[in-house]
């Protein structure tokens, strides 16, 4: 995705000038669905050959969820299937008549009392994301006053009920969301601010008032939080899960337990039973992918990423998802047991790591084909590259090196297979990201500096910082620890979900697919675009990448 905006002026006083820093560019990104332009792209589309998934009729479809939809490097699309899927904890999908389009659940606002729905965060024509320019074009536009903009969920502060910009910076400038992450007393850490910036901007920790508690057993008072700030996370493709959401508080097989929650967040009230399997039934049966590429290799781009023999594309993914050769998850309990003629019940097969969709695009002629060959090439650089294994994290991976297909795992998905795997690349710490980008600290593996990555390091700092101490002393020095022996980060991650200190800042990695319209990258939104999320890995994992390089794994990433 291209940047939408530089943060360098806008941050050095700590005030946001929405007006003033939203750009022609940003608007018309943000503005790519309405329909006249819409239409332009996509006859121009199927005349360069895209085949175009059939869609419901507009009396069926009538927000245009499958249709075709653009964006900043291609296009991408929805698919719905009609596979009947269970859990091994009973029935999720479907029920009786759910219907997988606009009248859905998922669609409906009055699930809450907020006028959100689940697509206010979670948007068809962006992927089924939501995009940072689309956020300030409806901030401006609205005046603040727009349903996304609900002083419970994506202000900084939820006790600062005005829709002023600076109380939704978080959101304006990341595309980040809040969430009210409870933890319990048995916890083995205690959390509080680590500085007065963030009681200044983020309320006293943890909260006693948090207004996404009010539905909860107990209410707020008896359910204390912190606000962590997270981009909303594709609900589509849940055939490819092995857990739900960036610290895997959900296992796949109680996906209604994540929409009962997620539906009390929007402080409505619990949704029925049947209403939660309706919205169920939408995530498990409705899939989303890139179809067209238009960027890798400019001024062509690899086009059509089902062409020539590749493989990509949304009709492969779900095809692939429901198909007899699916791998399988770990444990055996976050496999969705599949009942289709497609694959039998619960089959599924041993997972081979990495990707093998652009195999086909590997031996093409050079003449005419450059961005293909890129993307061939981007794809090999993902499954073989050598990443040098920093000294925190060797233990946990149990090797020195390793390849990105490593930690993303699932074959042609890019998830991990199991749903216990999370890691804290440091994404979640300033201390971590300064030693990276002046080479040679505790968490660098070598001695080379980055000074590319000063804007995520900026946009980081936006964020709040808690200092989570162990109830039982101070911490080992190492990386990521402090001079005191407590962990300061932007978000504990996994931590809030097991209880345990050694799991602060740890998220897991997420489906792969979809990648290029789910700027910014990272939990937070910390890296503005795929360049700064691939400049992070090369310099965390010491891969020594040559411009080339970056040039086709970008490629890769964007086509996937």
């Amino acid at each position: 995705m291209k940047r939408p905006m530089p943060l360098s002026t806008v941050v050095a006083t700590g005030k946001v000038q929405l007006k003033g820093i939203l750009r022609r560019a940003d608007i018309r990104a943000a503005a790519l669905g309405v329909a006249a332009f819409a239409t332009s792209i996509i006859i121009a589309v199927c005349a360069a050959g895209i085949a175009v998934i059939a869609a419901p009729s507009d009396s069926e479809d009538s927000i245009g969820i499958f249709r075709l939809f653009p964006d900043d490097t291609g296009f991408i699309q929805s698919a719905a299937s009609d596979v009947k899927v269970t859990t091994v904890t009973g029935t999720v999908v479907p029920v009786p008549n759910a219907p997988l389009n606009g009248s859905n659940k998922f669609f409906d606002v009055r699930l809450g009392a907020t006028g959100q729905s689940c697509a206010t965060c979670h948007q068809p024509d962006q992927g089924f994301s939501i995009q940072v320019a689309d956020i300030r074009r409806r901030f401006v536009e609205s005046g603040g006053t727009d349903p996304l903009f609900h002083f419970r969920n994506t202000a900084n502060n939820p006790a600062v009920g005005a829709p002023n910009a600076k109380n939704y910076s978080v959101l304006l400038l990341l595309g980040a969301t809040r969430i009210a992450k409870r933890y319990a007393p048995e916890s083995n850490f205690t959390i509080a601010a680590a500085n007065q910036r963030t009681i200044n901007e983020f309320g006293v920790f943890p909260l006693t008032n948090d207004p996404e508690m009010e539905l909860f057993p107990g209410g707020s008072a008896g359910n204390p939080t912190i606000s962590a700030f997270r981009r909303p996370i594709v609900p589509t493709n849940l055939h490819e899960e092995s857990a739900v959401l960036f610290d895997g508080a959900v296992n796949i097989e109680n996906i209604l337990g994540q929409v009962t929650g997620g539906t009390m967040l929007l402080a409505g009230r619990a949704p029925t039973v049947d209403e939660a399997k309706e919205v169920g039934a939408f995530e498990f049966g409705v899939y989303t992918d890139q179809v067209f590429d238009r960027e890798a290799a400019l001024p062509n781009g690899a086009g059509r990423l089902s062409a020539k023999g590749a493989k990509g594309g949304v009709e492969n993914l779900s095809e692939f998802s429901l198909g007899p050769t699916v791998p399988c998850n770990v444990p055996a309990l976050a496999n969705v047991a599949q009942a289709s003629n497609l694959s039998g019940a619960g089959t599924c097969v041993p997972n081979v790591p990495g990707f093998d969709i652009f195999d086909a695009w590997a031996n093409l002629p050079n003449a005419g084909n450059a961005a293909r060959l890129s993307v061939a090439r981007g794809q090999e650089i993902f499954n073989n590259k050598e990443l040098h294994v920093p000294p925190d994290l060797q233990a946990q991976l149990g090797r020195t090196t390793t390849n990105c297909k490593g930690c993303h795992s699932k074959h042609n998905v890019g998830n991990n297979v199991d749903r216990a795997f999370f890691v804290r690349l440091g994404t979640d710490s300033i201390a971590m990201l300064k030693d990276l980008i002046r080479g040679g600290g505790i968490c660098a593996t070598d001695t080379s500096p980055h000074p590319e990555l000063r804007e995520m390091l900026e946009r980081v700092r936006l964020l709040p910082l808690y200092r989570v101490t162990a109830k039982a002393g101070s911490l080992a020095a190492g990386c990521g620890v402090s001079d005191a022996g407590d962990i300061i980060t932007t978000d504990p991650g996994r931590a809030m979900v097991s209880g345990d200190i050694a799991d602060a800042g740890k998220f897991r990695p997420t489906i792969l697919r979809n990648l290029a319209v789910r700027s910014p990258y990272f939990h937070a939104g910390v890296a503005n675009d795929i360049g700064a999320l691939i400049d992070f890995y090369n310099a965390r994992f010491s891969i020594g990448l040559t411009n080339q390089e970056k040039l086709d794994l970008a490629a890769f990433l964007e086509s996937l």
